[in-house]
C-alpha cells in the first residue's frame, strides 16, 4: 500500500522543504466542464501543477501526447469525464511549455491499495490495526455506513428521520475531509519545491487546506482563488455559490457550536436542493455557465424555505426527476 508522511509530521516537513521564495496558489474548483477554461487560465505561469486526484495509469504518457486523451480516460473511471477531457487538453499544453504536473491524493491512493488488497482475497481483519491503511479503511467504513443510512432514510416518509441522517452523514463527511486534507498537506510538503510557484487544485469543500498551508508558509506566500468568482460576481453578485449541504458540512469542519435548529434547516434545504439541481455534466441550456446559473436559481428557491415548506415540497417532488421537480416548483411560483 502507498506510503506517505504521517499528518503529525506536517509542520516539520513544511519547515524543511519550503523557503521564503516559494509561493502556492490554492485553486478552489467545482468539477464541471464550464470551469475547465478558468482552471487552465489559473494554472498558467506556475512551475508545478498539483491535481487533486489519485495516480492513474497512462498519466505521464497522456501529458507527453504519447497516449490519446480518450484512450487515457478509458483506463480509469473518471467521475467527471467531460471536465477531465477539457482539463487534459489544457494540461498537455502547460506540460509542453515546461510546467511539471503531478497527481497528489494520498488518501485515494491508499484506498485504491486497500481495494487491491481485498481483490487479492484478503478481508478487513487482515489489515493491521494502528497503521494508515486501517485508519483510512475505518474512516471510509464509517462514511459509507452513514451514506447508506441516509439512502435508507430517504426511502421512507419520515422527513425528520431524513434530516437526522443528512446531518449524521455531514458529520462523517467532515471528519473524512479533514483527514484527507491533513494527509494531502503532508504529501504536498514532500513534493513542493523550495523555490518557484506551485498551483494546487482543491475541490470547493476542502478549505482545511487554507489553514494547513498558511500555517506552513505564512499568509504572504499562500494565495487562494475561486475559479468561477469573476463570472459568479458578474452574473449573480456573489463570489461563490455554496449549496446548503456544503454549508452544513462546513459547520462541522469548522467546529461550530451545535445548533439543532440551524442544522435541521440546512439539512431540509439540502434534500430539496438535491431534488432540484441538475447533476448531468451536460444538459440543454442557453447559458455559457449552465451549472452555475442553474445552481444560483435553485439556491434562490431553497434559500427562502423553512423546514415545514421543505417538508411539504419534498413530499411532492421526491419521486419526480430533477427536471420534473424544477418545472413543478417554477410553475407554482408564478
Amino acid at each position: 500500500m502507498v506510503k506517505y508522511p504521517s499528518p503529525s509530521r506536517a509542520d516539520g516537513v513544511y519547515a524543511a522543504h519550503m523557503s521564503e521564495t516559494s509561493t502556492v496558489t490554492l485553486g478552489f474548483t467545482v468539477f464541471r466542464p464550464e470551469t475547465a477554461p478558468f482552471a487552465a487560465r489559473a494554472m498558467e505561469g506556475h512551475d508545478l501543477i498539483v491535481l487533486e486526484e489519485p495516480r492513474t495509469p497512462g498519466f505521464e504518457e497522456m501529458l507527453a501526447g504519447e497516449l490519446p486523451i480518450d484512450e487515457y480516460l478509458m483506463l480509469t473511471d473518471f467521475e467527471f469525464p467531460e471536465y477531465a477531457t477539457a482539463l487534459c487538453r489544457a494540461l498537455q499544453v502547460l506540460h509542453a511549455s515546461g510546467a511539471a504536473v503531478r497527481q497528489v491524493h494520498p488518501w485515494m491512493d491508499e484506498l485504491a491499495g486497500i481495494h487491491e488488497f481485498f481483490a487479492a482475497g484478503n478481508g478487513p481483519d487482515d489489515i493491521p490495526t494502528g497503521g494508515r491503511p486501517w485508519a483510512v479503511y475505518a474512516r471510509e467504513r464509517e462514511w459509507s455506513a452513514k451514506l447508506l443510512a441516509f439512502y435508507a432514510a430517504a426511502g421512507k416518509k419520515d422527513f425528520d428521520g431524513i434530516l437526522a441522517a443528512v446531518n449524521d452523514f455531514a458529520m462523517a463527511d467532515a471528519a473524512k475531509i479533514s483527514d484527507m486534507d491533513r494527509d494531502r498537506a503532508a504529501a504536498l510538503a514532500e513534493l513542493l519545491p523550495a523555490r518557484g510557484q506551485a498551483y494546487v487544485e482543491c475541490g470547493a469543500i476542502h478549505h482545511d487546506m487554507v489553514g494547513l498551508m498558511i500555517r506552513a508558509l505564512g499568509h504572504g506566500r499562500v494565495r487562494t482563488i475561486h475559479l468561477m468568482e469573476e463570472a459568479c460576481l458578474a452574473r449573480h453578485g456573489r463570489r461563490r455559490l455554496i449549496p446548503p449541504g456544503d454549508l452544513l458540512t462546513f459547520r462541522h469542519l469548522l467546529g461550530a457550536p451545535r445548533d439543532r435548529a440551524v442544522e435541521s434547516l440546512l439539512a431540509a434545504r439540502a434534500v430539496v436542493y438535491n431534488r432540484l439541481m441538475e447533476k448531468d455534466e451536460s444538459f440543454e441550456s442557453a447559458s455559457p455557465f449552465p451549472h452555475m446559473d442553474a445552481e444560483a436559481m435553485v439556491l434562490q428557491i431553497v434559500g427562502g424555505l423553512g423546514i415545514e415548506q421543505c417538508r411539504d415540497l419534498f413530499g411532492r417532488i421526491r419521486h419526480l426527476s430533477v427536471r420534473e421537480s424544477l418545472a413543478l416548483v417554477l410553475q407554482n411560483s408564478h
